[in-house]
């Protein structure tokens, strides 16, 4: 349905506007056959009867371990009271109970960013997973999203939330000299036929319109996507005109700076979207020597620092075969004399040598450019307007194209 690397990684506003509202008040629709619409499952998350990891494990949580993704799984669920006449919520789960500001105090707002006013639409309760006798006390996170009260006037499901369940990273386990297969020798050869093949069986040569994107769906390739199904095409000459949506710039340019390059490629329109702030590259190496190895990174009146040697560098691995395919280095922008020092994360992910003997473009890396999130800074008394009025509702019915009505009052 789409290119490699998209998936389904909505914003807090996202789920909020267009898969909570719609479940709540009933208007949820399943999109079409062109574009059909994200199934969010529905499923108890305060059960007496199982625990955060039966739900990871129920719902293909390993499956995201394995292939490197973002650890993290979307559910719909009811909120249950502690008693029939209060307001109060109970939130146990099996041996344990989900640990946090349950009285709203500390929620962040959810704001519908569409709007000039920046109206709130809805809250979030972060929890974490309490239980002194499981090892995995603190090891699990619940983001609870709520729908402000104006909007509930039509619900008929009142109590329902949207959750985003999520799993602390482990640190890696793997040691390249054990578990990583080798690259060199007999099987190089056999891995370079497996990746082409592997390519080719994934080549799909797909132009979407922003309009054919479900809400929600973006551009979040793994680190092994990146190397293998956008740097490596890249590199041996084979790149097609799909992946055009990683552009080639230079990240150690000394006329330029990290936010520079952050607003020339729309950097600020994902701090408004409430996206996660990232930005892909393609950049080529430069060498302090033409004949030495050493690289040089510097930018602007600042530089990238950190495991230039590669030492501490991760593997990032072909998932089928646990293979080598490339390395990932993380560097931080550093500059004493600027307010954004530190302010700024680069991960450098290059190609396994073995994989270079067919290439095209020496010295290309693909990039992750990153922005340190700062504090939200928004109150509700200062920065934001009154709750949802019948205006905004009528915004949302016209501007999403899915809620076309209002259901009728009982």
């Amino acid at each position: 349905m789409f290119p490699v690397g998209f998936r389904f990684r909505p914003t807090d506003e996202e789920l909020v506007r267009s898969y909570l509202y719609p479940k709540v008040t009933g208007t949820q629709t399943q999109g079409d056959d062109l574009v059909p619409k994200h199934d969010i499952p529905e499923h108890d998350l305060y059960a007496p009867n199982t625990e955060p990891s039966k739900i990871w494990n129920q719902f293909g949580g390993k499956n995201l371990e394995e292939k490197q993704e973002e650890l993290e799984l979307l559910f719909f669920t009811r909120l249950k009271k502690v008693s029939s006449t209060g307001s109060r919520i109970k939130r146990t789960i099996g041996g344990g109970c989900w640990k946090g500001d349950a009285s709203g105090k500390s929620a962040k707002n959810v704001l519908e960013t569409k709007s000039k006013t920046m109206k709130r639409i809805g809250f979030k309760k972060t929890f974490h997973y309490k239980n002194d006798q499981s090892k995995d006390s603190n090891s699990w996170v619940l983001h609870e999203l709520s729908l402000d009260e104006s909007f509930l006037r039509h619900a008929k499901i009142g109590d329902m939330v949207v959750c985003r369940l999520r799993k602390h990273p482990k640190k890696e386990e793997i040691i390249p000299s054990t578990h990583v297969s080798s690259q060199t020798g007999q099987n190089t050869n056999l891995m370079l036929e497996f990746l082409l093949e592997l390519l080719q069986s994934n080549s799909r040569e797909i132009t979407m319109a922003p309009a054919m994107i479900p809400e929600g769906y973006r551009f979040c390739p793994t680190d092994e996507e990146l190397v293998l199904y956008y740097l490596y095409p890249k590199v041996i000459g084979t790149q097609t005109g799909e992946d055009g949506r990683i552009p080639e710039h230079d990240l150690y340019a000394p006329n330029t700076e990290p936010w520079k390059i952050w607003e020339a490629f729309g950097g600020p329109n994902l701090e408004e979207n409430q996206e996660e702030l990232e930005l892909l590259f393609f950049t080529r190496l430069k060498r302090v020597s033409s004949t030495g190895s050493r690289i040089k990174r510097t930018i602007g009146n600042g530089c990238w620092k950190g495991d230039a040697s590669g030492k501490y560098a991760k593997d990032v691995l072909e998932t089928m075969t646990r293979t080598r395919i490339g390395f990932k280095k993380t560097f931080h922008y550093k500059n004493d004399e600027s307010k954004d020092n530190n302010r700024w994360i680069l991960h450098e992910l290059s190609l396994d040598k073995s994989l270079l003997s067919q290439a095209k473009i020496k010295d290309l890396v693909v990039c992750r450019l990153r922005k340190h999130l700062k504090k939200e800074a928004i109150t509700p008394h200062t920065k934001l307007s009154s709750p949802a009025t019948d205006l905004m509702l009528d915004y949302w019915k016209l501007d999403s194209g899915e809620i076309l009505f209002d259901p009728p009052i009982n």
